[in-house]
């Protein structure tokens, strides 16, 4: 298929209708290609091939009149300075500055690149305020469904303490959450103890952070009986985390540790509504203690006590390796640290 690079001004305004493009194109004929593919146009800018550090000096040297000056001003030589005007003069083949008698003037050409280089000086500190602002505003955090009632009080406490900071919680399996902090969506992440945690992270662990408990509606018979065995358990529909949640795949290696399978009865991400389908009798759950206090302290759900072991849960914290640290992300993990006590596990 022959591609056909196509100049052609009457088409560019009949496309885009754009007086700002027009005026670029009437300045710069080169700085916008068609590409046609079988009829169709594709609009494409080219790629800048200049310098910017040499429009930076160009507008130091033109702002201080000197070479000297200019070259305090950016803290490099005055010699550097010199051949970076050089080079920016060479590549276009224009003369931009002149100098007589130890003095800078600009040359027409370099009265209006000046005026340019202050515009693109201005967007590349508004750019860079940009970048520092969002490091230091901006919190994104990943948290695994069972702990987000149990870390409520160490963000809301990061919140007191850092109100200016815009803080982002995701809620997902653990497993996902992991994955998507990978792919840079998240600043840290706060789940279940990983079994293989992939090596581009930076993992941290809580180990024994609070036992996981087994809970039922009040009229259950596992609830008003003696202690449970998992035999016992593994008789009534189970309410689970979806796939990828360490807390379900904890409670499954329990049950088949045992030579036991249990009767899956629902999956769902949604601690309130698992506490719903308990209360109404529909399963047996088990939940992070903290997460059903309320409901057990008013009587509406019920402890399971099982007979032959306790089911503990460890916390991860996860950093991707990839991710500089910002201060945000320091003054967060201090406040876990006046919490939990963690030790670096991997990275």
């Amino acid at each position: 298929m022959d591609i056909l690079i196509v100049k052609f001004i009457a088409t560019f305004r009949l496309l885009f209708n754009s007086d700002f493009l027009m005026n670029s194109l009437a300045t710069n004929i080169n700085a916008v290609d068609f590409t046609v593919y079988s009829g169709l146009e594709f609009y494409s800018m080219r790629l800048p091939h200049i310098n910017p550090q040499h429009i930076i000096t160009f507008y130091f040297v033109a702002k201080e009149t000197s070479f000297s000056l200019a070259s305090e001003k950016l803290c490099i030589t005055q010699s550097a300075v010199t051949q970076q005007i050089k080079a920016l003069e060479l590549q276009f083949k224009i003369k931009l500055i002149n100098v007589k008698r130890k003095r800078v003037y600009l040359t027409k050409a370099g009265e209006h690149l000046m005026g340019l280089a202050e515009q693109f000086l201005n967007q590349t500190m508004m750019i860079e305020d940009y970048l520092n602002s969002y490091t230091l505003n901006n919190l994104h955090l990943g948290i695994a469904r069972s702990l987000t009632r149990y870390l409520t009080e160490i963000i809301e406490q990061f919140r007191e303490l850092h109100p200016s900071v815009r803080v982002t919680v995701r809620e997902g399996p653990s497993n996902v959450l992991a994955e998507e902090l990978l792919d840079f969506q998240h600043d840290i992440c706060i789940v279940g103890t990983l079994a293989q945690p992939n090596e581009r992270l930076r993992v941290f662990r809580v180990p024994h952070v609070e036992k996981l408990i087994f809970v039922a509606g009040a009229a259950c018979p596992l609830a008003v009986g003696q202690t449970a065995e998992w035999k016992d358990l593994a008789r009534y529909p189970l309410i689970l985390q979806s796939e990828g949640s360490l807390a379900r795949t904890t409670v499954l290696n329990q049950f088949k540790s045992r030579g036991l399978e249990p009767v899956i009865g629902t999956e769902t991400d949604n601690v309130e509504w698992a506490k719903d389908l308990v209360r109404q009798g529909k399963g047996i759950a088990l939940m992070f203690l903290p997460n059903v206090k309320e409901e057990l302290a008013r009587g509406l759900l019920k402890i399971v006590p099982i007979a032959d072991s306790e089911v503990s849960y460890d916390i991860d914290i996860l950093l991707n390796r990839e991710i500089p640290q910002s201060p945000v992300m320091e003054a967060f993990l201090a406040i876990v640290g006046e919490h939990f006590h963690y030790d670096l596990i991997q990275g």
